[in-house]
């Protein structure tokens, strides 16, 4: 095997079109590796490779000397298996920040573990040219990428272990069950796949509880709010399901079951993440659910864990008769708003403007983005394992009423609802 004794530098866009079992199955030996910005270097060679969705790997154990950009007391942190919750050692500019979660170099990994690092950005608020549309940038992170131990090299078409807490089942290409995927045809013209595999590229760093995990979101991996969250997760979910003859939805599909391991293993680490709260936590439910649909995971396909869409929908005395109904929090001031008199709504809830007028708008913004999602659930015949009905006939409710998505999943809507006229 011939040593490198270079960097390795791998571009953001790097075998975007390629055939990712091919594009990866290589392995080599090291002293360093880079990736999006970020540079492990190790003691020695080390053998790496990557996995079918582009991040990498090495056998362990294996000593990282350093990392760049290096680490100060409170920036540009890094952790091993990093756990779902209350706590993150990135960077002190984010809620819970807890500096004994860092990791110190040099470094050993040993096989099972997963090291997160970051690059923080020197100012909140400043974008940087590959920030992801629609991102707000009010955390202080730019960027993460993730580097795995294994004991030996995996299987060329290997699937990343999920990187959160210490549930590390590896999944292959092989196994996808492309008989499950639905092969519509497409009514019209569809998005570019481009624009969402570059969104689904980078590990989603989204692994703290409640509305704070959005200053966690790094820039130029993913968007920082559910509601542009969600409608990434809608589109592609709809996108996976037209007939593909030519390949071209082929790494969007492996790099949307990747998030759904991904997501799986935050919730084996703590499963009380995403609490429904205005529009932050919506999206996460359907990549587990579509991930072991694909892989045949009894695990995913069976997911239990707090989820936005399922605490925000339930059935009720609707003001006006409707029977499903949207609450804007659990236990909030104003979480039944639709069961009160909008009359009433100015002064339904406390005193903080937390009243049913705030309701009804948050309604409104996430009303739109879960059309994709359910209806990408019942043309895969995952209603049941999706296990909530109230969800699916508010948005039954709120197609009747509103009839209110974006151009791609109304198309969508219409031309494929009743598949499940249920």
């Amino acid at each position: 095997m011939t040593v490198v004794s270079m960097t390795i530098l791998i571009a953001s866009t790097c075998a975007a079109n390629a055939a990712p079992a091919e594009a990866h199955a290589s392995r080599s030996a090291v002293a360093s590796i880079s990736q999006y910005g970020v540079t492990w270097t190790f003691d020695g060679p080390v053998v790496a490779g990557r996995f079918v969705t582009g991040d990498w790997w090495v056998v362990g154990p294996a000593t990282v000397r350093s990392v760049s950009p290096a680490p100060t007391g409170d920036r540009h942190g890094s952790v091993v298996n990093p756990p779902a919750g209350d706590r993150q050692g990135y960077d002190h500019r984010m809620a819970h920040f807890d500096p004994t979660l860092r990791a110190t170099f040099p470094l050993v990994l040993k096989a099972g573990d997963s090291l997160v690092s970051v690059a923080s950005v020197d100012q909140i608020g400043v974008k940087t040219p590959d920030t992801i549309p629609g991102h707000y940038c009010r955390g202080p992170l730019r960027t993460a990428v993730v580097l795995t131990c294994l004991d030996a090299p995996p299987p060329a078409d290997a699937f990343r272990p999920a990187y959160v807490g210490s549930w590390r089942e590896m999944f292959t290409a092989s196994q996808i069950r492309r008989d499950r995927l639905t092969g519509l045809a497409p009514p019209g013209a569809v998005p570019d796949a481009r624009r969402y595999e570059r969104a689904f590229e980078r590990i989603w760093l989204d692994h703290q509880r409640q509305w704070v995990n959005r200053d966690m979101h790094p820039l130029e991996n993913m968007p920082d709010y559910g509601r542009e969250i969600t409608n990434l997760v809608s589109d592609a979910a709809l996108l996976l399901l037209l007939d593909d003859p030519d390949g071209q939805r082929e790494t969007l599909l492996l790099r949307f079951i990747q998030k759904g391991i991904d997501y799986f293993g935050v919730v084996q680490s703590d499963n009380n993440l995403w609490i429904a709260n205005g529009g932050h936590n919506s999206g996460r439910k359907w990549p587990i659910l579509f991930a072991g649909l694909m892989l045949d995971h009894e695990g995913m396909k069976h997911v239990q864990a707090t989820f936005q869409e399922d605490q925000q929908t339930y059935f009720g005395p609707g003001f006006r008769g409707q029977k499903a109904l949207w609450t804007i929090a659990p236990d909030n001031a104003n979480a039944r708003h639709e069961e009160a008199d909008p009359a009433t709504w100015e002064t339904f809830g406390d005193r903080r403007g937390n009243n049913g007028h705030k309701a009804e708008g948050y309604r409104r913004l996430n009303g739109p983005t879960w059309v994709g999602q359910a209806l990408a659930a019942r043309l895969t015949g995952m209603v049941e394992n999706w296990n909530h009905p109230p969800f699916f006939a508010y948005v039954d409710r709120w197609w009747q009423e509103e009839q209110q998505a974006n151009d791609f999943v109304t198309t969508m809507w219409r031309t494929y609802r009743q598949r499940d006229p249920k």
